[in-house]
């Protein structure tokens, strides 16, 4: 008889010796999973079938060779979808339409780019129309350089000091040198009395800048209320930000009073 190829079975491999089983009529007795392994290496289709109906859960165990059984099938391949002739010719001018389609804006696209760049490196021109009203002239770059350095300077400071310049030696000792030094001019009438305001500024280094009279009284007084504020150039200690030295404005007012004395009058009794 003509030994055929076993189909139509799924096969599991098993881990277990065939020559350490207990030999029995049908085949082997595996004690493993208790069961007997038939020999089918010289079996048929057919006997394959019985010992399948034979089998009281569907299973069989059994030994077989390589080339019992047949070689796997490849996969059918799907079956080609034949397209109509007027289908064919519409799916071929759909994809010519959206091809054109595509190139066309690419194309406008890198036009806009060219044009964007182009624009950009030409030099502005532009239209000057004068306007009704006030104008105002541009200044020129050395002007603008200027005002930038005169912007850089360093500005006296406004605002709450921390530490406020002290003289040295304290308030007492800044009264005692102003009256030590100040002198009365004879220019100024005897009867005038008021008060006589300098302002300055104290610089980080302590010296007196920018002497003025904020409020005078006589320019005689004035002139020597000046001159004595300038003496006080260097006896102070700057004021202070942020632990750092820094120039604040100074006021110190000039009290004068009337030096002429008026005798009493008497009257004589009648």
């Amino acid at each position: 008889m003509l030994p055929l190829p076993i189909l139509n079975i799924r096969l599991q491999a098993c881990a277990e010796d065939w020559q350490q089983m207990t030999p029995t009529e049908q085949g082997h007795y595996c004690g493993s999973c208790r069961r007997t392994v038939l020999d089918f290496t010289q079996a048929t289709q057919s006997d394959l079938e019985a010992a399948f109906l034979h089998s009281p859960d569907g299973r069989v165990c059994g030994r077989f060779r390589a080339e019992q059984l047949a070689p796997a099938q490849p996969a059918p391949l799907p079956r080609r979808v034949a397209l109509r002739p007027r289908l064919r010719r519409f799916l071929v001018a759909l994809l010519l339409v959206c091809g054109l389609g595509l190139s066309a804006r690419e194309a406008v696209g890198q036009v806009r780019k060219v044009a964007q760049t182009t624009s950009t490196n030409k030099p502005a021109q532009a239209c000057l129309q004068q306007l009704p009203g006030e104008t105002e002239e541009i200044p020129d770059k050395s002007t603008l350089a200027s005002t930038e350095s005169a912007a850089s300077a360093p500005l006296p400071f406004l605002g709450s000091v921390k530490q406020m310049p002290v003289f040295k030696g304290g308030m007492e000792a800044l009264m005692k040198f102003i009256a030590a030094n100040f002198h009365r001019p004879a220019e100024a009438p005897a009867t005038l009395a008021g008060k006589v305001f300098v302002r300055f500024q104290i610089t980080e280094t302590g010296a007196v800048r920018d002497v003025q009279v904020a409020k005078g009284l006589h320019p005689a007084l004035d002139a020597e209320a000046v001159r004595v504020v300038k003496l006080l150039d260097g006896k102070f200690t700057p004021g202070q930000q942020n632990k750092r030295p820094v120039a604040v404005g100074y006021t110190i007012p000039f009290t004068f009073q009337s030096t002429s004395t008026t005798l009493p009058v008497s009257r004589k009794r009648k």
